[in-house]
């Protein structure tokens, strides 16, 4: 009898670690089941190509807006580099530059001085050519403007330049004629600040990144893995406690 007793005392003991660990990895365990399924179906379910929105979630990341930027205003669209990011408008396009040079409105195409090139784009910013020097655009550039007629003038490292209607040819001008009105840069308005970062900060962070990090426990710092880890831990013993149960009571 004594002996019987002891067994069944070891066994409630054992029993109760079982159901109060399997109270502390149920949480755990629901994390790390939904965020693998999700991820088996990454492509199914565009995940690297969805991107975070939430400002918390950016804020918890640390992803932040670059606190540099240039603007040019125009009648089509303004233009505005933040950081390396260009935008047309609300229009984000490939790329990374360095340098917004100017920025004029020519009839309803849009012409954008940066770095060494020069694009033309719509009035809804898609692109309709990326010229650089190789399709002729003078080297250096340092201003765009246009003159009395409302034609493009760039100003570069060896003078003056004038295209033509189709950006091919490009006449060197004797001079910085006195017509000649160059693109100014202003000041970014908060309100379209704010909504560039927004913008910004949207196309960072992708879902599939936050599930990885939700997965192995990344996204709770450098203990979280450590958190994942005990509950992998706590599964195994969930596991050889659920066999001993079992073999004790066929017993």
């Amino acid at each position: 009898m004594p002996h019987r007793r002891k067994h069944r005392i070891k066994l409630k003991s054992l029993y109760v670690w079982h159901r109060y660990t399997g109270l502390l990895a149920a949480l755990l365990v629901v994390v790390l089941a939904l965020t693998g399924i999700a991820l088996n179906h990454t492509e199914e379910l565009q995940l690297d190509a969805r991107f975070v929105r939430s400002a918390w979630v950016l804020d918890w990341y640390g992803i932040r807006a670059p606190e540099t930027s240039t603007a040019y205003a125009t009648p089509l669209a303004p233009v505005t580099l933040l950081g390396r990011q260009l935008y047309i408008g609300d229009q984000p396009l490939a790329g990374e530059y360095h340098q917004l040079i100017g920025a004029e409105a020519i009839q309803d195409m849009l012409i954008t001085a940066v770095d060494d090139h020069l694009l033309l784009t719509g009035p809804e910013g898609e692109l309709l050519a990326d010229l650089t020097a190789l399709d002729g655009v003078p080297i250096g550039l340092r201003r765009l403007g246009r003159d009395q007629e409302g034609r493009p003038v760039v100003a570069a490292s060896a003078g003056y330049y004038r295209p033509d209607t189709d950006f091919i040819h490009w006449e060197r001008l004797p001079s910085a004629a006195h017509d000649i009105t160059w693109a100014q840069p202003q000041t970014l308005a908060p309100e379209r600040r704010q909504a560039l970062e927004h913008t910004f900060r949207g196309r960072v962070l992708p879902w599939e990144r936050v599930l990885l990090d939700l997965h192995s426990g990344r996204v709770f710092g450098p203990y979280g893995i450590w958190v994942m880890d005990a509950a992998a831990l706590l599964m195994l013993f969930l596991a050889a406690s659920g066999v001993l149960i079992w073999l004790k009571r066929k017993r």
